[in-house]
């Protein structure tokens, strides 16, 4: 036999199961975005937001007991995002009810402060989960095990999917204990025992059409700064497009722009995740809408998908 044969040969080891290939390569990439000091950063900024709902929390459960949850709640909605379009929808019947004040802070902390860093955390770390393997050539040692295109996949959309987490639904379920604990009674379990499955919900319409599209634009590259330039794009431009389209609509109508509602939601990834969202914590959207936007999700979602799944198809032949 040649002393130089480095050709590839039957695997003859144990293997491992199929779910410690994947840990392995999840907590390989967890470790390895965990040493960058923005992300770091960015965990702690993600709770800043909940401490500040947290406040909201006790003063409204405050306001109950003394009679006045309806005039302050109506106050703390009407203060927040969208608040003027869905405060009837809270206060259905003229009364203070626990469960749609939470539902619709809850929700608003998803949408906004955590939406927004979710679009930068994942645009900080998603982009060189592959295009770095692409790079280095670390994929040719990957596939040289005996390791399935799919466990690779999962391996790196874990990463993705545990920092999203721990900045979305991490914070969302402590802000629920914490109103909980806050409350007069432990009654409130009983009315509000479905918080918790929703916020579970929508972190899952969060987590996979974004982990798929952007692990399907760092395959598609092995320059990082291209697959984040990509991510970064798919958003600004989205969420410009909207914009400009709702101050059309308010000019053309001569109304303040957050006073009316949406029409141009499927233009927008980002306030498409949202009408998702919104459906999922209780509050009512269009059954057009909710089409389209389960339509393009499941459409984003299957195309990434190919892509990564074909990318990685070619490279595991050659």
């Amino acid at each position: 036999m040649p002393v130089f044969d480095v050709g590839y040969r039957p695997w003859s080891g144990e293997r491992e199961s199929a779910w410690r290939r994947v840990g392995v390569i999840a907590t390989t990439g967890i470790r390895l975005a965990w040493k960058n000091q923005w992300l770091r950063r960015m965990l702690f900024v993600a709770w800043l937001p909940a401490i500040y709902f947290g406040i909201a929390f006790f003063a409204y459960e405050r306001a109950l007991e003394e009679g006045a949850g309806e005039t302050l709640g109506r106050a703390i909605i009407m203060r927040m995002p969208e608040g003027r379009l869905t405060v009837d929808q809270v206060f259905q019947g003229g009364t203070a009810e626990r469960r749609p004040v939470w539902a619709f802070m809850l929700m608003t902390l998803f949408r906004y402060p955590q939406g927004l860093l979710m679009v930068m955390l994942v645009g900080l770390i998603a982009p060189p989960l592959i295009s770095r393997d692409l790079r280095t050539r670390s994929h040719l040692l990957y596939f040289s095990r005996p390791l399935g295109i799919a466990e690779y996949v999962l391996g790196k959309a874990t990463v993705v999917g545990t920092y999203l987490f721990l900045i979305s639904t991490l914070p969302a379920v402590c802000l629920y204990v914490l109103g909980v604990l806050l409350s007069p009674s432990l009654s409130v379990v009983g009315d509000t025992w479905d918080l918790p499955l929703r916020v579970c919900a929508a972190s899952v319409i969060v987590v996979i059409p974004t982990t798929a599209i952007a692990l399907a634009l760092s395959s598609l590259t092995e320059e990082t700064r291209y697959a984040s330039f990509g991510w970064f794009a798919i958003w600004v431009v989205g969420w410009v497009a909207h914009s400009s389209l709702m101050i059309m609509d308010a000019e053309r109508l001569g109304r303040f722009a957050m006073d009316i509602p949406s029409r141009w939601t499927f233009v927008s990834l980002y306030h498409t995740l949202g009408d998702l969202q919104s459906s999922i914590f209780g509050f009512q959207v269009e059954a057009r809408r909710l089409q389209i936007a389960t339509a393009i999700l499941t459409g984003l979602t299957f195309v990434s998908l190919v892509v990564v799944f074909r990318r990685m198809w070619v490279l595991h032949r050659r």
